[in-house]
């Protein structure tokens, strides 16, 4: 994962929670990077030479380990859109996230953290939708060390129910960032040339090969699709910090229907957060 996954989901949390509980207020783009960097692997130089053509499955496991992941790195950049369901550590707490999501910042999905709830989202170019429990609510009430008796007045009114904000509303601007399959597949750019071609195996039901690459954090093994376009469809991180992504749906396009439920508050016609809004 080389903390692809974990800085991408890290960052889309925070900037939910930013927008709910007006917490935080840095760029999250920047951040994402800065994350990165700074649990990736040491940046050295990509294996000399051009990389061929993405490889379509034949010859593949013929390859080095760098030579596979330069051109599996390559495949999966270039997807318009994916689903990944992800389970990662942030803040010392297990976070799950499960999500599709393109490059125009589509998104549909849900995720969670421990002692936070769920929070669904749904997010086209026009507008975000998104629904937290009763514990999310609360989480965020106490990011804001807001007063019981309003914080069950918060819970009472958005606890279960759909909210919606135009996507060109500042308040949604945190928001961007964390639905951009761009950014989520920022981190697949150059291989280690200490990458090490290990065994095949099978990742939710297609046969892929393992490769593996020091990091930081510990061992990455990146699952590499040895059949159809060599897409990443699996990548996971041992040692200090653990976590593991599963990606596919590759080049579906994402669902954006607004939630039929009636009963949606539109944020963008009240003002401040929608915890200040009851």
């Amino acid at each position: 994962m080389r903390s692809r996954t974990i800085a991408a989901t890290a960052i889309g949390t925070t900037a939910l929670l930013g927008l709910t509980a007006c917490a935080g207020g840095e760029d999250k783009a920047a951040a994402l990077g800065r994350t990165a960097r700074a649990s990736a692997a040491a940046t050295a130089p990509a294996p000399s030479g051009s990389a061929a053509a993405p490889a379509k499955g034949a010859g593949l496991t013929d390859l080095s380990g760098a030579e596979i992941l330069t051109q599996a790195y390559e495949a999966t950049r270039k997807a318009e859109s994916a689903h990944v369901t992800a389970t990662v550590p942030y803040e010392g707490e297990p976070m799950k996230i499960n999500l599709s999501l393109d490059k125009k910042g589509n998104c549909n999905g849900a995720i969670r953290l421990q002692g936070m709830g769920k929070l669904d989202i749904i997010k086209s170019t026009e507008l975000v939708h998104f629904k937290g429990d009763e514990a999310y609510w609360r989480g965020a009430a106490k990011l804001k060390s807001t007063p019981k008796k309003q914080t069950d007045q918060m819970v009472a009114t958005l606890a279960d129910r759909w909210v919606k904000i135009p996507a060109s509303d500042p308040r949604a601007a945190s928001m961007t960032g964390s639905c951009d399959l761009d950014k989520l597949m920022g981190g697949f750019d150059k291989s280690s040339p200490l990458a090490r071609k290990g065994g095949t195996a099978t990742v939710e039901g297609k046969p892929a090969i393992a490769v593996t690459s020091p990091t930081k954090d510990g061992t990455q093994t990146d699952y590499v699709a040895t059949q159809g376009t060599p897409y990443i469809v699996k990548s996971t991180i041992t040692g200090g910090t653990d976590g593991e992504a599963v990606f596919s749906e590759f080049g579906t396009p994402v669902d954006v229907t607004s939630p039929k439920d009636s009963d949606v508050l539109d944020l963008g016609k009240l003002g401040g957060a929608p915890g200040e809004a009851v």
